[in-house]
């Protein structure tokens, strides 16, 4: 993991497993671009940061508010990042949503401004993320290398009634990650993590939804951590995951079949 030492990073989505994310790589040395929808999110995430790192080391991070389904405002936020650091290095693209009825009600039922809302950020602004990323990379990073990884779901890599808008986006981001993989390839990896349950803002909406959250049918008999899905993130960015290109590494527990 001593290889993101120095190395600078993007981190979308500071909710949950993206400020997981930004904290094991802060210890790891790295330098980091924060981006959070939620002003609120992103200060709380600062404050985090800064109690762990010395003051001379609060100059290796910025944050800025950002909704990742504006194109324009994610090729801003991506120079600005090359502007102040020199170079982009990776990206862990953590970002997500979903909507007032996630698992509630039929297909049939399904309302378009839910279903907009959800390709928008989840699919959309994935991309727009990666795109830009990606360019960055390529004109920055030394050799033009690096290392990125997007975040799935359980529900990206298998089909869930009555979540078909939030899944549907899912299994887009495997799709673009694993085609995206093989374009850039060999000194760009991407790759992708497909979490299950995991305790985050997320599932805590999802649970004011469904009035509680019942125990993931999994081997491992309990919610995850967003530690636990991190440390596969910063594996996959690290030199470590060297030969690892293209896959979508589930942290579910051993979800059932």
């Amino acid at each position: 993991m001593d290889s993101v030492k120095g190395k600078v990073y993007v981190v979308t989505g500071l909710g949950g497993i993206g400020l997981a994310v930004a904290k094991q790589l802060q210890s790891l040395g790295a330098k980091l671009s924060l981006a959070d929808i939620s002003e609120t999110t992103l200060n709380t995430a600062v404050e985090i940061l800064s109690k762990q790192s010395s003051p001379a080391e609060n100059s290796n991070f910025m944050a800025t508010v950002l909704d990742v389904s504006s194109p324009s405002a994610v090729k801003d936020w991506i120079t600005a990042t090359v502007q102040h650091f020199g170079r982009l290095d990776g990206a862990a693209n953590m970002a997500g949503a979903i909507g007032k009825n996630h698992g509630k009600g039929p297909f049939v039922d399904m309302e378009d401004d839910e279903w907009d809302m959800l390709v928008r950020v989840n699919l959309s602004g994935m991309m727009y993320c990666l795109r830009a990323e990606l360019r960055a990379i390529m004109d920055s990073a030394p050799g033009g290398k690096g290392s990125i990884v997007n975040a799935s779901s359980i529900q990206g890599v298998r089909g869930f009634p009555f979540y078909s808008a939030y899944s549907t986006t899912k299994h887009g981001v495997v799709g673009l990650t694993r085609s995206v993989a093989k374009e850039v390839g060999p000194n760009i990896r991407i790759n992708a993590v497909a979490p299950g349950s995991i305790q985050t803002p997320l599932l805590e909406r999802a649970a004011a939804i469904h009035d509680g959250v019942q125990s993931p049918p999994s081997v491992i008999p309990r919610v995850g951590k967003s530690e636990e899905v991190a440390q596969t993130v910063v594996f996959l960015l690290s030199d470590a995951a060297s030969y690892t290109i293209g896959q979508v590494y589930n942290v579910d527990g051993g979800w059932d079949p």
